[in-house]
């Protein structure tokens, strides 16, 4: 009879986040591992596992034992695996898997959104609870790049019962397209959030896997009940303040090919770091998974089953052009 197998958990922060050994990617996962996998990513929220080294369909079959599987929403480009639609491509690489050389300015700014602090798919009526990130091929260390999180069942611990006695019962409505015009405000000038599709979530939430109390508060939301959207605005922008102090971080160093991250995105926000002094130098191919929320508040304050994926207007910078003669002017 086999004996059981015992991973570690390394904390790396005093609240949150943790490095785990003794995972073995390159053979079938007990039962027995996944278990306390679980009751890790519940307590720590974040899981660094060092030279995983995992294929794309290793990193599919594992992160399927933690949930159904989200699909990634091909809203601008396909991807290098248009045949496995569970893996999103967020690399530097086009299509045919070489550096992205030209200097495509509306996806320079629609990327500036992933380094606000958001969790993902927070936008769609359905919410992502886990996500795995797989960093195949890494560029050099120090050119930037580095995931941050923030310990958001920690920053509701942190509020005045002020704070919680305003927000604990308010649903705010969220928006994609609100994130890429607040990280880039040339984007989408003059367009309503409310002519594109809008999700609806509570600022708190309960956490289902420690008891705790989550405060569900990101770069998507737009207004919230009960108060115009520059009330809103100025609530949220305090809350992730408040969430986002040092005290509350911390940045995972993505230190050789094969590092892997998996992060509960109803305990923690994150947001990438600046990574222009590689992007059109070094490869870095990172393919993410992610799993949908299968808890009772999986589908927030949306109609239930009605699992519509996001749109975006087609010409972001339609302000911007001009007709002349039959000819698009910019």
């Amino acid at each position: 009879m086999s004996q059981p197998v015992a991973i570690t958990f390394k904390p790396q922060h005093p609240s949150f986040v943790a490095e785990v050994e003794g995972v073995d990617f390159s053979k079938d996962i007990p039962d027995s591992v996944i278990v306390q996998l679980q009751e890790g990513i519940d307590k720590y929220g974040v899981l660094i596992f060092r030279k995983a080294n995992v294929d794309n369909a290793t990193q599919v079959a594992f992160s399927r034992r933690f949930g159904e599987l989200d699909s990634m929403p091909f809203i601008r480009r396909r991807g290098r695996f248009p045949d496995q639609p569970h893996i999103f491509d967020i690399s530097n690489m086009d299509d045919s898997g070489q550096i992205v050389q030209t200097t495509n300015r509306v996806q320079a700014m629609l990327s500036k959104g992933n380094e606000l602090w958001h969790a993902d798919m927070q936008y769609h009526p359905r919410r992502d609870k886990y996500s795995v990130l797989n960093g195949v091929q890494l560029p050099p260390k120090g050119l930037g790049g580095e995931t941050e999180f923030a310990d958001s069942r920690t920053a509701y611990d942190g509020l005045s019962q002020e704070w919680k006695n305003k927000i604990n019962d308010k649903v705010c409505d969220c928006s994609l397209l609100h994130n890429r015009r607040l990280a880039a405000p040339d984007l989408y000038k003059g367009v309503d959030p409310y002519d594109w599709p809008i999700s609806r979530w509570k600022l708190v939430y309960p956490h289902e896997g420690s008891g705790r109390t989550n405060l569900y508060v990101t770069s998507y939301g737009y207004k919230i009940d009960g108060y115009t959207v520059e009330e809103s605005q100025k609530i949220i922008s305090e809350l992730i303040a408040q969430g986002t102090q040092p005290k509350n971080t911390y940045r995972v160093e993505w230190e050789q090919d094969g590092d892997l991250v998996m992060w509960d995105n109803t305990a923690v926000w994150h947001r990438a770091l600046d990574g222009s002094a590689y992007r059109f130098k070094h490869k870095r191919d990172m393919r993410r998974t992610n799993t949908f929320d299968n808890g009772p508040n999986a589908w927030g304050e949306n109609e239930v089953g009605n699992d519509w994926k996001v749109k975006l207007p087609k010409e972001p910078l339609a302000h911007e052009i001009g007709r002349e003669g039959g000819v698009w002017r910019r």
